[in-house]
């Protein structure tokens, strides 16, 4: 019933579907979005991207999921993603040429605003960009 669940479902069924796919990437206010995405097995690190510490705290709890600071609050809306696709590349968690799936929200930093899926691939862009 809820959009941010079915985000969630889809990027996970999409992890276990896709092939190339080496992470998938939750940008979320509270920890939910990568809850939810944690509750399907698929070998692949789910990562949550988060600025409350409160909410990254929490995701540490989730099984296979890793919590990273990213504070969105001094981004625009255009670079959101490439430099949440550099933080995975600056972890060591992608390399170039694997493929992420990406979710996040239309309104940052707002509780169960998860409505987006996106399928990227980690280019040569993303290297030492974070």
């Amino acid at each position: 019933m809820r959009a941010d669940e079915t985000i969630a479902l889809s990027a996970m069924y999409a992890a276990n579907h896709m092939q190339g796919v080496t992470a998938i990437a939750c940008m979320t206010a509270s920890g939910y979005t990568p809850l939810i995405a944690s509750r399907i097995r698929s070998g692949l690190p789910i990562v949550g991207l988060a600025h409350n510490p409160i909410a990254q705290r929490r995701m540490a709890l989730y099984r296979g999921v890793v919590s990273l600071p990213f504070d969105t609050s001094e981004m625009s809306a255009t670079e959101l993603n490439d430099r949440a696709l550099s933080l995975l590349v600056a972890q060591g968690i992608v390399a170039p040429g694997d493929h992420v799936i990406l979710t996040r929200g239309d309104h940052m930093n707002a509780h169960g605003g998860t409505n987006t899926m996106k399928v990227m691939t980690i280019t040569e862009q993303h290297l030492g960009k974070e």
